[in-house]
C-alpha cells in the first residue's frame, strides 16, 4: 500500500511545483547576487540573460528526469526546455522596466513579482510540448 507522500509525489504537478519553486530560487539567486555585485557597472535588463541561463542549466536536469520522467534526447529536449525559458526572458523584459521604470518598485523586488507569475504558464508550455510524449 502506497503512503499519501508517494501518492502526492506521483502527481506531475505537485512534482512541477516543486521543481519551479527549486528553480525560482536558483533564478533569484543568481538574479540577486548577479545585481548586488554588479549594479554600478551593469544595467539590470542585462542580468536577467545571465540568471536565466544559469538558472534553465541549473534545473533542466531536474524537469527532464524528475518531473516529465522524459526519454527523450537531451540536446533537443533542452533546446524546446530553453525555448520556454527564453519565455520566461521575454516575460521579464516586459514586466521588469513597466515595473521599475514605470511604477518604481525597486529591481529585487519587482522581479520576486515576475517569479511568482511565469511558472504558471512555463507548466502548461512544458507539458504541452517540451515534454509531451
Amino acid at each position: 500500500m502506497t503512503t499519501t507522500v508517494e501518492r502526492v509525489l506521483t502527481d506531475r504537478r505537485v512534482r512541477y511545483v516543486a521543481v519551479g519553486a527549486v528553480s525560482s530560487a536558483v533564478y533569484y539567486a543568481l538574479f540577486t547576487a548577479i545585481y548586488l555585485t554588479t549594479r554600478d557597472h551593469l544595467h539590470y535588463l542585462v542580468i536577467p540573460v545571465l540568471a536565466n541561463f544559469g538558472c534553465a542549466l541549473a534545473t533542466y536536469p531536474l524537469q527532464r528526469r524528475w518531473v516529465f520522467r522524459s526519454k527523450g534526447p537531451v540536446v533537443a529536449g533542452f533546446l524546446k526546455f530553453y525555448v520556454i525559458c527564453l519565455w520566461a526572458l521575454l516575460f521579464t523584459y516586459a514586466g521588469l522596466p513597466l515595473l521599475v521604470e514605470l511604477v518604481h518598485v525597486p529591481v529585487l523586488v519587482a522581479q520576486a513579482v515576475l517569479i511568482v507569475t511565469a511558472p504558471l504558464i512555463n507548466y502548461q508550455l512544458s507539458k504541452w510540448w517540451a515534454f509531451r510524449r
